[in-house]
């Protein structure tokens, strides 16, 4: 069902020296590929320990039957991440595995991946007329929130319900796009096919916030999780992450989602 790549690739505006992208291609959609920068950003609080846009953006994976694994020493933690296709569920788990390495308690460890659509033109979306989320608790497209008051109106992003209770667009200069007003009421985020004929989503459990980058050079989405709070030394964490394949509408994703992960990783704590 899967074909998975490992190409080094640059990207024109976001990583012009290039980077390494894991390509993904459904048998379904013959001309549609999708790529994931497993992971793009590696944080400890507010400090960047690992980007691929850096000197270091090129990974080795290893490859065992299906399965890719990525492993990083860095200041004070290894982390390991794998990529698992699952073709009987028609979804790919992917995990983040945070180890100390150090003398002392770390804080605040966190990942971020980018699922692009770029190259899968079936699925691209420019106004967010096909992102699906389900924003205040129902299911709605992105097309309709105030992306206009965000610096850059093609990036978009929903906190988690219950993380902030004033209704208003907060916007970022630094990366221009804005939080919206809407709350995240699910940790999937999702883009459909022309005509609802397929559908692709990306969810994390312990979701924070969902994000929507619609420039011409990602078309990404992202399902982000909380920082992993603390990690005595020794001890490991994990972020897990799916991503659902459908020949269906947005609905039709969801349904499966709620099947696969039984309690739908968006309870308390999850």
């Amino acid at each position: 069902m899967f074909e998975i790549g490992i190409v080094d690739r640059a990207y024109d505006l976001h990583r012009p020296r290039g980077c390494t992208v894991l390509t993904i291609e459904v048998e379904w959609w013959p001309g549609n590929e999708f790529g994931l920068w497993l992971p793009e950003t590696v944080y400890m609080g507010e400090e960047i320990i690992w980007c691929n846009w850096g000197d270091d953006a090129c990974q080795s994976w290893d490859r065992s039957g299906d399965t890719l694994r990525w492993r990083k020493s860095l200041a004070g933690f290894d982390l390991e991440s794998t990529l698992e296709p699952d073709p009987a569920h028609s979804c790919i788990w992917f995990t983040h595995t945070f180890e100390n390495t150090s003398d002392g308690v770390l804080a605040a460890l966190n990942s971020q991946t980018c699922f692009h659509l770029v190259n899968a033109p079936q699925f691209i979306s420019i106004r967010g007329e096909r992102i699906w989320a389900c924003l205040d608790g129902r299911w709605r497209t992105t097309d309709g929130v105030p992306r206009a008051e965000s610096p850059d109106p093609r990036r978009v992003s929903f906190l988690r319900e219950g993380i902030r209770t004033e209704r208003t667009v907060v916007p970022s200069l630094g990366f221009p796009s804005a939080t919206m007003p809407e709350q995240a009421s699910h940790p999937a985020i999702i883009a459909e096919m022309f005509g609802g004929q397929g559908s692709v989503g990306i969810a994390c459990r312990n979701y924070r916030s969902l994000f929507n980058n619609n420039d011409s050079i990602l078309r990404c989405l992202h399902s982000g999780p909380f920082p992993i709070e603390s990690l005595r030394p020794g001890e490991q964490a994990v972020q897990e992450a799916v991503l659902v394949f459908i020949e269906g509408d947005h609905e039709a994703l969801v349904e499966h989602f709620e099947a696969i992960v039984p309690d739908g990783w968006a309870g308390p704590g999850n």
